[in-house]
């Protein structure tokens, strides 16, 4: 029985035989006229007539019945060259003299299925012909499915690499560029958690579908992953398309918006590298374009940044860092240093802050700027800070034993570790472990490390808070937390940021603000404590406000160990309290 799903065929004959061709249409118009189908055929004797007929029809054929003994090619060229050009029309190639070695290496090459011209019949001609249809159509979705992302219908990553591939190849033969902008959206993860994940799928399928109708089929897009997406540009002129494109594709994303519980607005961090040589690989593209992607990420929300040399060394030192500091964990080439916490009547050391350093094996000093962003990003951190916090309640058991009279020490607190369910009972672990009384340990966490994962964050602080360890909001002032989650959450200190310290004595707002985070923070029953005093008159002005500590280089950079308990020692055995001299370690 013949399987009809379609009522209607076009199929493209390529014999030269003026005899076999015949042969071939009386078939295909018995079989349709049996079959109840409208067939039109279109007959030709040279793979050259086939391929001007297939380059100017308007209405794509359904098949293809291909000689192997065309005058103008030899073999299986002719398949070869025709599956190329139509990959997606089934070929099905006719055979003499019951060739059958022939039929089965044009399976192996691409066809359809084969016949023997001797086989021409009818009913047997139709039904292969419609069987080859059917099995190309599962084959083209078989394919689209590989190559395409299930959630926005856009190219997937592997797709996207072959075609960045051929981009080079063809950059590189047409003496053009060709160039890749990598793009994430901004704090994708908190709208999943705050809107849920039904809200976070319509933001990205919306984003594929506006981004497909701007950029056209000029360009390629991709989804690779997650909310990271992709725009691949081939023959440019110049590097300067690359920021234009990457303008369109930020103001594109801007525009959307979805409706949940609440809108939801989205931005995009975009990172571009560009080549005009064709001598590198994709996966250094690609590298580069991360790398440009991350810088933008840093900067600020809603931007772009293009690779350049600056960032390759960024690259290859950040490379370095991530080879040595797992070793140089072990090795206690980590260590912190102390910034003293002064009464802001008395000047006396009441508490200090614990800074991570790291000394390399050449000696050099690393910033914290440079390897926290690379231990958190390769998750690294949540070893490097149990270390750091083990060997802070081992101070302190050291100090207490050596007479030392200890004060409390703070640590920060890093999103990763706040998201970690066990936080709260790994601090109150090395507590234990080290006979630490809780008073003597506090947690410093940001406002952006709260807004991260609130849940969670509120179940390690609550904890940590009823076991007796202090809790500080740090550099208050510059996140978006709202005034409920100072009241809810269990703080017992807040830190003003330095960054209104700086501008207090030339900025009457950086004045009004503080004088009112002061006010506020009293109402609340909080400790207050401002950090970054560098000068005389900012001393004066922010205690006379009110503020219970202050913290800064006026009274001391950061020291170490050793020199803190001196320090600590000297108070004790002082009777007057004095201003402490600027110190470096």
């Amino acid at each position: 029985m013949i399987i009809a799903t379609k009522q209607s065929l076009s199929v493209l004959l390529i014999e030269d035989n003026p005899g076999d061709r015949r042969l071939a249409e009386i078939a295909l118009q018995e079989g349709s006229l049996e079959a109840r189908l409208s067939c039109e055929v279109s007959s030709v004797g040279t793979l050259a007539d086939a391929r001007a007929l297939l380059s100017g029809s308007l209405s794509p054929f359904d098949a293809i019945l291909l000689d192997l003994g065309l005058p103008d090619t030899t073999g299986l060229n002719g398949l070869t060259s025709l599956g190329r050009a139509c990959p997606d029309i089934p070929i099905i190639v006719l055979t003499g003299n019951s060739d059958l070695a022939a039929g089965t290496e044009a399976l192996k090459q691409g066809a359809a299925d084969y016949l023997d011209k001797a086989d021409l019949l009818p009913r047997p001609l139709l039904r292969t012909i419609q069987y080859a249809i059917e099995r190309k159509q599962h084959e083209v979705e078989l394919l689209r499915l590989a190559q395409t992302d299930p959630l926005t219908g856009l190219l997937n990553r592997r797709t996207m690499l072959t075609r960045m591939s051929d981009a080079i190849a063809s950059s590189r033969d047409s003496q053009t560029g060709c160039a890749i902008c990598l793009f994430d959206i901004d704090h994708f993860k908190e709208i999943n958690d705050v809107y849920g994940h039904r809200i976070g799928d319509n933001l990205l399928k919306q984003i594929a579908s506006a981004l497909s109708a701007e950029l056209g089929s000029d360009y390629t897009l991709a989804r690779l992953g997650g909310d990271e997406f992709a725009v691949v540009a081939t023959e440019l002129e110049s590097a300067e398309s690359v920021p234009k494109i990457a303008s369109r594709v930020i103001a594109v994303i801007e525009s959307i918006s979805v409706d949940g519980d609440a809108r939801v607005a989205a931005s995009a961090s975009v990172g571009g590298a560009s080549d005009f040589t064709g001598d590198i690989s994709t996966e250094e593209l690609l590298a580069q374009a991360d790398l440009a992607m991350y810088k933008a990420k840093v900067s600020r929300r809603g931007s772009f940044s293009l690779f350049d040399d600056a960032m390759n060394a960024e690259a290859q030192q950040a490379n370095e860092m991530l080879r040595n500091m797992p070793s140089d964990i072990e090795d206690d080439r980590f260590f912190l240093e102390f910034q003293p916490i002064l009464d802001a009547q008395t000047h006396e050391i009441v508490a200090v802050e614990g800074l991570a350093r790291w000394r390399d094996r050449s000696g050099q000093m690393i910033s914290p700027a440079d390897f926290i962003p690379i231990a958190e990003k390769f998750d690294i951190l949540p070893r490097l800070a149990a270390k750091l916090l083990d060997d802070a309640c081992s101070l302190i058991r050291a100090w207490s034993d050596a007479g030392v009279p200890v004060v409390p020490v703070s640590l920060n607190i890093s999103p990763v570790q706040c998201r970690d369910p066990l936080f709260g009972l790994l601090v109150l672990a090395a507590l234990t472990k080290h006979q630490v009384r809780p008073h003597l340990l506090k947690v410093e966490i940001t406002e952006s490390t709260i807004m991260n994962n609130l849940d969670q964050t509120r179940a390690n602080l609550e904890l940590l808070r009823s076991r007796g360890v202090g809790v500080h909001i740090d550099d208050f002032g510059t996140g978006y937390s709202s005034l409920s989650l100072l009241r809810d959450l269990p703080f017992d200190t807040l830190k003003i940021d330095r960054s209104f310290i700086c501008n207090l004595e030339q900025d009457a707002d950086a004045g009004a603000i503080v004088e009112a985070i002061i006010a506020m923070a009293k109402r609340l029953g909080f400790h207050i404590i401002a950090e970054g005093v560098e000068t005389e008159s900012q001393m004066e002005l922010l205690t006379k406000l009110g503020v219970d500590a202050l913290q800064g280089f006026y009274f001391s950079k950061s020291v170490s160990s050793q020199r803190l308990a001196e320090l600590l020692l000297e108070q004790q055995a002082s009777q007057s309290p004095r201003k402490l001299a600027t110190r470096s370690a």
